[in-house]
């Protein structure tokens, strides 16, 4: 088959720095170690030749320094959020790409232009009502994202990338929608301007943490078959404010009935088309289990769809001795035609 196979991988790394200052348990030091760690994970697992491009999540402002050390030697360029410094401390998104690869435009999300540009018609000059309070909270809870359009130089092809990290806690299902909608709305459009009339030719990858199960949960109870808000949005390209997940159904008040359902350009999951399904999991630890990483793609052809560690036993957690991280390697191969 004609094209050019890349290979990609995910992996949120888990920032010390910032859970050490949520859980009051490690001080800077112990996260300066870790982070150490991780870099040499890195070094011999990642940058050894087998990935054109890697999304990293949680990477915190040590890891990012030695991570420029890491990629000229390593004939790779590494791609960071230009926001301010402690923002990039505690969460950033960085992209990683060989230089067979030419960076062509780079955008980074924010959070605050986003809502505003999106959710402008549905505030009200009285910051007391309703809606105007969940505006705020979705500045509040922060999603990052960095996106890049690259250049297959020996093809002359393109490819377009975002890596994402959305917010996580299970309280707020409705912010992560709309923070997921923001996020790939304004990766389209950044493509789509980049490139103009080339856009719906060109192959993209959707990649990172959503912090969102395929299945939607019920609090306390099993899964069902309902597809979780952020999931069904990415995957149909489509959500209806009937969905659970959507404001006009979880906060229960009318005036979010205003709200629209939600409609983005749809993609593909490359575990679901290759694999049949998704991972089991991609977090494991000792207080959750369940798949929230993902690599969605679109105009690309999928060719292989796995995770790193491999046959973690069922009372294994992470991280461990062997793994630095809470979240496994997600890795797949493409044609790019």
């Amino acid at each position: 088959m004609a094209g050019a196979k890349i290979r990609v991988c995910s992996w949120n790394i888990y920032n010390d720095i910032w859970h050490s200052v949520n859980d009051k348990v490690e001080n800077k030091t112990h996260a300066y170690f870790r982070s150490i760690s991780r870099l040499n994970f890195i070094q011999e697992m990642l940058l050894d030749g087998r990935f054109d491009i890697m999304c990293l999540q949680e990477v915190d402002h040590i890891t990012i320094t030695g991570l420029k050390k890491q990629s000229v030697n390593h004939k790779m360029t590494l791609v960071t959020s230009q926001q301010n410094f402690l923002e990039s401390r505690r969460n950033n998104c960085c992209i990683m790409f060989r230089d067979n690869f030419k960076l062509v435009a780079k955008k980074d999300f924010n959070l605050n232009n986003s809502v505003s540009t999106h959710l402008t018609n549905y505030a009200y000059e009285n910051l007391y009502h309703i809606e105007d309070a969940f505006i705020k909270e979705l500045r509040a809870r922060n999603s990052t994202a960095t996106m890049i359009l690259l250049e297959l130089t020996s093809r002359k092809a393109f490819l377009g990338i975002c890596n994402c990290h959305i917010h996580w806690n299970p309280s707020y299902a409705d912010v992560k929608l709309f923070h997921t909608y923001f996020i790939v709305k304004e990766f389209c459009q950044f493509v789509h301007t980049t490139l103009v009339g080339w856009y719906s030719f060109i192959p993209l990858l959707l990649i990172g943490d959503f912090n969102s199960t395929p299945l939607l949960k019920i609090q306390g109870g099993p899964e069902n078959t309902t597809l979780s808000g952020v999931y069904e949005l990415i995957t149909t390209g489509n959500l209806s404010k009937k969905h659970p997940h959507h404001p006009a159904q979880l906060r229960k008040n009318k005036d979010f009935q205003n709200y629209p359902d939600l409609n983005i350009d749809p993609f593909k999951s490359v575990f679901k088309e290759v694999n049949g399904s998704e991972p089991m999991f991609t977090n494991k630890t000792s207080k959750f289990s369940g798949c929230i990483d993902f690599i969605f793609y679109k105009e690309l052809i999928p060719i292989s769809a796995e995770s790193i560690p491999r046959n973690l036993g069922k009372n294994e957690i992470l991280p461990n001795s062997n793994f630095p991280s809470d979240h496994v390697i997600l890795m797949s191969e493409f044609f790019l035609v």
